[in-house]
């Protein structure tokens, strides 16, 4: 697995979740843990809450979209990887990273809504 995608499945999780309660709390939460414990239970919580999404189903049909390209198994390494970097600095660039891509993929998301929104405006006029 190399360096840019092994944290994707995770970001993309971290993005949705902001697309879909329009805050940046886990995406802040785990960008700014201190330790190894702090970024396992902060990403255990948004799992939680995603997991909370995925049964109630989604209000931006491109979130869920997105929803279909996490794979879980990729994901579990994902964690895994963080459980395992022992370097605090490491530690901190490898969150900041997760936390930049779940950024950058929300953007995107949200463009597309934006855009999907405006060209229905525009062809209901």
């Amino acid at each position: 697995m190399d360096k840019g995608t092994r944290t994707r499945n995770l970001a993309r999780v971290l993005a949705i979740l902001n697309v879909e309660q329009g805050s940046y709390t886990y995406i802040d939460k785990l960008s700014q843990a201190v330790s190894r414990d702090l970024a396992l239970y902060y990403i255990r919580e948004a799992l939680r809450d995603y997991h909370s999404l995925v049964n109630r189903g989604f209000q931006s049909e491109e979130a869920k979209k997105t929803s279909e390209y996490v794979i879980f198994s990729e994901l579990e390494s994902e964690i895994e990887l963080i459980r395992s970097i022992q370097d605090p600095v490491k530690l901190r660039e490898e969150l900041s990273m997760i936390a930049a891509q779940a950024l950058a993929e929300s953007g995107r998301l949200l463009y597309l809504e934006e855009k999907k929104a405006t060209n229905s405006e525009k062809s209901g006029e």
